[in-house]
């Protein structure tokens, strides 16, 4: 089985695709402009359920499902967007107007190119493992239903158009911001091609990609937070906004983790772009797209990016499947991030203060075995910038576990630099070595002995 490659990628997988619900509030302003009416015989296509598409019985084709549209108020979004970004038009940004669900089906299939079936099952299995997904729930139908949950626009730089709901127009407020938002797309493709690299590599893990993503995203949504500041109506925008309360029911009902994976190249990635604007307008955002920031740790932290820069130190692990016994494989390997750490201990200490336990991140692996009889390892082995911050992580994570388990735990081993938990029928390993954590997530002890056995710098200790 190909290992996973970025344990985001399935929960980012349609995040150009998402409608930017949470940060509306920041771009509070739009003149109300003319309704823009669709042609006359736009395509639609028989309504499908989900069903039918991921068993692949329905056919679509896309380019005749397509109509290829233009309107003067749609070459005013590009030209005031081009001019306010700061980037050239290359070329013409061509939009196609599609039916609902013909968005939806080009949604799913970007889906399934990203995701394969194995590939979310790994995900869905590191997730629960580490209790930031529930046991009942299954991955692929929660992100399905929060990816076709609203649809807008897309896009798509395969075809290098912008598809749109047909009927909807680009009337309101938020049609025009969000046209805007996919035109800034277009333009980054077209000045520094958003499919390559340093934007994207086979080679980045989930963290990495979380930071270039949220650099692109960040830009397209401070762009719009300038669109609107220019050309917004204050009264109309919070009107729309009244009205989508409640258009986010799925994505408000995720668990944490999938909620905030979602919305943070959104958020943070705005945060991140208003540093880089502050720190030398767009001048500075078009070196970050040339020299993209590679961890959530520079997306929270944009000192980390902009002054001395603190690219994620490399954490090598080896694959310890054999040394486990018969019946072991590695399912999935990627990198904890300081944002996925934040959200792991957020999840069980919403209101303890415990969400910046990631803050002094250095680098991370983390890796997933899949063992006889449904036994699992869990491998986290983590960097810190300092003695302190992992001392902060080893005395944090005895918490989070007595937090998880909701007391129902007991210490089975305790030293100065290592203890061990049993909680719901596993054991539960956190050693510390200077600047580095390890921990291990095994089924008993004879399994956690053979794990950590090939770890040398973390041991239980004489008489543990």
């Amino acid at each position: 089985m190909r290992i996973r490659k970025g344990l985001l990628a399935s929960v980012l997988a349609g995040a150009f695709f998402v409608i930017l619900v949470a940060v509306a509030a920041t771009t509070v302003i739009f003149e109300p402009g003319r309704i823009f009416k669709p042609p006359d015989g736009a395509i639609s296509l028989k309504p499908f359920d989900i069903g039918d598409l991921l068993n692949f019985r329905l056919k679509v084709d896309q380019e005749t499902c397509g109509k290829k549209v233009n309107s003067p108020q749609l070459d005013r979004i590009v030209e005031r967007t081009s001019e306010l970004r700061g980037l050239p038009l290359k070329k013409e940004v061509v939009f196609l107007e599609c039916s609902e669900e013909a968005i939806r089906y080009q949604l799913m299939k970007e889906f399934r190119k990203e995701s394969s079936p194995e590939e979310l099952q790994a995900d869905e299995d590191l997730l629960t493992a580490l209790g930031l997904f529930p046991q009942n729930k299954d991955l692929e139908k929660l992100l399905i239903d929060v990816y076709t949950e609203q649809l807008a626009g897309a896009y798509d730089t395969e075809t290098k158009a912008i598809t749109i709901v047909a009927g909807k127009g680009t009337g309101s407020a938020m049609d025009e911001l969000t046209t805007a938002h996919e035109v800034t797309h277009a333009l980054q493709d077209q000045n520094f091609g958003l499919d390559e690299e340093p934007l994207e590599s086979d080679s980045y893990d989930g963290d990495n990609s979380l930071g270039t993503l949220s650099l692109v995203e960040g830009d397209a949504t401070l762009t719009i937070v300038l669109y609107g500041q220019r050309y917004s109506n204050v009264a109309q925008l919070l009107r729309e906004q009244g009205e989508m309360e409640d258009s986010s029911e799925q994505l408000d009902r995720a668990p944490l983790y999938i909620r905030e994976s979602l919305l943070f190249p959104y958020t943070e990635g705005l945060e991140f772009a208003q540093a880089l604007y502050t720190s030398g307008g767009e001048d500075a955002i078009d070196t970050a797209l040339e020299n993209p920031p590679l961890s959530s740790e520079q997306i929270l932290h944009p000192e980390k990016y902009l002054q001395k820069r603190e690219n994620p130190r490399e954490v090598k692990v080896p694959d310890i499947a054999t040394s486990l016994g018969e019946g072991w494989q590695k399912t999935n390997e990627d990198c904890l991030g300081e944002f996925d750490i934040n959200v792991w201990f957020e999840e069980f200490f919403p209101k303890a203060g415990r969400s910046e336990v990631g803050r002094g991140w250095g680098g991370n692996t983390i890796q997933y075995y899949d063992g006889p009889e449904e036994a699992r390892v869990v491998v986290i082995d983590t960097v810190w910038d300092s003695a302190d911050d992992a001392r902060e992580f080893f005395d944090g994570y005895a918490d989070l576990i007595e937090r998880r388990f909701k007391g129902d735990v007991k210490k089975t081993a305790d030293s100065q630099n290592a203890y061990v938990f049993e909680a719901d029928g596993e054991l539960f390993y956190c050693g510390i070595a200077g600047e580095a954590t390890f921990c291990l997530q095994a089924p008993n002890r004879a399994t956690l002995d053979k794990a950590l056995a090939n770890f040398p710098a973390f041991s239980l200790g004489a008489g543990t």
